[in-house]
């Protein structure tokens, strides 16, 4: 990720160094906005149904009448529940911060890889980073396989 291009980091990064996020951080960000950000990136899951779901994104009776829609097919349910845009949750403010989200994505990507395989050793999942042009905006989901 280039931080230079970023107008709201101008301030904190140093031509030829690297981006040290911890100043910016301290005046940006708070502890709980940083908790939150976490929990997306590094999220919880909850199981019903022989399928795995977000928990933040659990709704019971949505996801019953998903099941009844898709007739109980839980990889279908999971790629529809498991389905973040990650311009509903980082609207960009400006054109780079557009650019930046597609590596957003591929990050947060690979960290539910990772919080799922942890999780769920024996289970496998397919994670998926979809670019802009195939649906709204950069999006990350997740299935079963």
């Amino acid at each position: 990720m280039d931080f230079s291009k970023l107008p709201q980091v101008a301030g904190f990064v140093v031509e030829g160094e690297v981006f040290d996020p911890r100043t910016f951080l301290l005046s940006s960000m708070t502890a709980t906005e940083a908790a939150a950000f976490l929990l997306f990136c590094w999220p919880k899951f909850t199981e019903y149904r022989g399928g795995v779901f977000l928990s933040f994104l659990f709704d019971k009776p949505a996801i019953d009448k998903w099941f009844a829609h898709v007739n109980d097919d839980v990889r279908a349910v999971e790629s529809v529940v498991n389905h973040v845009h990650l311009w509903d949750v980082l609207p960009p403010k400006s054109e780079p911060e557009h650019e930046l989200l597609g590596e957003l994505a591929e990050q947060v990507g690979a960290m539910w890889r990772s919080a799922l395989s942890e999780e769920f050793a024996d289970r496998t999942f397919v994670v998926t980073v979809a670019e802009e042009t195939t649906d709204y905006g950069p999006t990350v989901s997740f299935q079963s396989s």
